[in-house]
């Protein structure tokens, strides 16, 4: 998909209309039709990875990555079910952006999540990336525990 342009779909055009109305340029209608269809070919190439059950092992374990996609993609939310954690565990949980091609992923975000938590399914959000995203999870304190999970997209 990174090899289909929009300037290959419109060429050179520029989004006005010669006639000044209420209606929205031929031209513009079709760079957002293009940028839908990108986006919603990118999000279903990538819903194999929508979620599942980790089971902790002391280690900063990976969750969920989508790593270099072929565009602009939009996961929205990352839900991580806690029922199982007890008043023994610490979970630490990470957010990383990648923000270049072929760069490092950079920690954006951290939180603790210590003992029994009051709303037992969490939810983490995430925002568009470029160049990738990934989820990790690490146990600090207690025994090893499985944590099921689902990655929303914007579709």
């Amino acid at each position: 998909m990174s090899n289909i342009k929009i300037d290959k779909v419109t060429g050179d055009a520029i989004d006005v209309s010669t006639i000044p109305t209420a209606y929205t340029s031929v031209i513009a209608i079709i760079k957002k039709i293009y940028e839908s269809v990108v986006s919603l070919i990118t999000s279903i190439l990538t819903l194999t990875e929508t979620g599942g059950t980790m089971t902790t092992d002391g280690t900063e374990q990976t969750m969920y990555t989508n790593n270099a996609p072929a565009g602009i993609f939009s996961p929205r939310l990352l839900r991580l079910d806690f029922t199982n954690q007890t008043i023994a565990e610490t979970l630490r949980v990470r957010k990383y952006y990648r923000i270049k091609s072929g760069g490092n992923y950079v920690m954006a975000d951290e939180e603790n999540f210590v003992g029994v938590q009051g709303v037992p399914l969490v939810k983490i959000g995430m925002g568009d990336n470029r160049y990738g995203v990934k989820i990790t999870i690490e146990k600090t304190v207690g025994v090893n525990k499985d944590y099921d999970y689902e990655v929303t997209y914007k579709i």
